[in-house]
This record gives C-alpha cells, sequence and structure tokens, in this order.
C-alpha cells in the first residue's frame, strides 16, 4: 500500500516474509480442518484463528514502516539539520516518523504473539504479571516440558537478536514514555548550553537495528506457526 507514496510496484512477498504468511495462513487452515462448525466451536478457536489473522496484518504494517523509513532515509547524509536544505529536512522527519513507528511496531507485534501463545497454550501469563510481554510469555513456556522444542527456538532466536533488540527497545522506552528527568539531566551535562545546532540521528546505524528486528519477528513467527500448524488443537 504505502509503496505507492514513491510510486514503487506493489510489494511481492519473498524470503522468510512470504514463509512467516504461509505458515500463519496453515495455522488457520489446520485450525477450521480440526473444528466442524456444524458441531459448534468454542470461542477459543474463533478467537484464535481471528488473532492469527491479525498478527498477519501487524507483521504488513510493520513491514511498511520498515520500508518507508528505509526509503526516506536512504538519501540522508548531512550531520546537522541547519545544513539540509528544506527538502532534505521534510524527508528526515518523514523518515523519523516511520521509524519510530516500525520500531514500536516490532514490540507491539511481538506483545500481540505473546498474546496468542498465551491463549493458544492456556500458560495464565496475567497471574504471573497481569500487563506481559512476549518475553514473559516466553518464560511461561519454559516451565512446561511439554513445548520444550518450541520454546528453545523461540529462546534462540532471542539471544540471536539481542543486542539490536536491545538498543530498540531503549528507543521505544524513551519515545513512549518522552524525556524523564534523568534524560533532560544527561542532555544538560553534555550541552551546558541552549542547542544552536540540532544533530541528525544516525539513520543507517539505526535501519540496521530496525531491519534486524524486523527480522527476529517475522523468525519468531515463522518459528511458532510452523510449529502449531504441524499439531491438532482440540
Amino acid at each position: 500500500m504505502l509503496r505507492s507514496i514513491f510510486g514503487d510496484e506493489p510489494r511481492k512477498d519473498i524470503g522468510i516474509l512470504n514463509e512467516t504468511n504461509i505458515a500463519i495462513d496453515a495455522f488457520s487452515i489446520r485450525l477450521r480442518s480440526d473444528h466442524d462448525c456444524a458441531g459448534g466451536v468454542k470461542d477459543k478457536w474463533i478467537r484464535l484463528d481471528l488473532w492469527a489473522t491479525g498478527l498477519r496484518g501487524a507483521l504488513d504494517e510493520l513491514e511498511q514502516s520498515v520500508y518507508c523509513s528505509v526509503r526516506y532515509g536512504a538519501n540522508i547524509n548531512k550531520p546537522t539539520e541547519e545544513e539540509m536544505s528544506s527538502e532534505e529536512l521534510v524527508n528526515y522527519d518523514r523518515h523519523l516518523y516511520y521509524y519510530k513507528n516500525a520500531f514500536i511496531r516490532v514490540f507491539s507485534t511481538l506483545d500481540k504473539t505473546g498474546y496468542f501463545l498465551d491463549r493458544l497454550y492456556d500458560l495464565d501469563t496475567a497471574r504471573v504479571k497481569p500487563k506481559f510481554s512476549y518475553y514473559t510469555v516466553l518464560r511461561q513456556l519454559h516451565k512446561l516440558p511439554n513445548y520444550k522444542d518450541l520454546e528453545q527456538h523461540l529462546y534462540e532466536i532471542k539471544v540471536k537478536y539481542q543486542k539490536p533488540m536491545s538498543r530498540l527497545k531503549t528507543r521505544r522506552n524513551l519515545e513512549i514514555h518522552s524525556l524523564n528527568a534523568e534524560l533532560i539531566d544527561d542532555i544538560w551535562q553534555r550541552r551546558r548550553c541552549f542547542a544552536t545546532t540540532h544533530m541528525v540521528e544516525p539513520v543507517q546505524i539505526n535501519l540496521e537495528d530496525l531491519k534486524l528486528g524486523f527480522d527476529m519477528v517475522c523468525e519468531s513467527l515463522l518459528t511458532i506457526f510452523t510449529y502449531c500448524s504441524s499439531r491438532s488443537h482440540e
């Protein structure tokens, strides 16, 4: 959808994005084959089918945000905003908009994935932590030997992307919670004066972390839906 902003062709799903979408669809197909609507279907399975579709949509929205962030950030190379032309400033602002949108979506998609797993396997994670994250669900999954293979694979993915995800999480927290007292104090200690120039974000470095965050989400979803689509859900 958003590729039309740049006059680009619609996305053709390839690689891990395509594999993940196929795995999500396979789960819904398996779920429907396991339950005959003629006899009535429990709310749990209807909800899980809808949530799987929702995760597919969330992944699509995340990919579009990453794409726009990369496209708008491609030609940003000035060290300060003051050195940019008016057109460069507009593109920089658009890059930041989609970049922030994307890294927030990285974690919101993961948390939706955690909610899906919690309901699928009746983990009751809210009993441990009322507002739980994807990582809280992984810890709950670790306690159950029946899902050891799944948990191990997801843990390996978590470790693989730990450093870029940690950096993205820090940026997400700063963006959501705005400037707290500690951050303002840190900036003041560095400047000791009002800002006369505005430094540009390290765009290409940030985008590398963002791309890795997207890969982490895809690999996690692919692992989960490959696993659960191969098993019956009665």
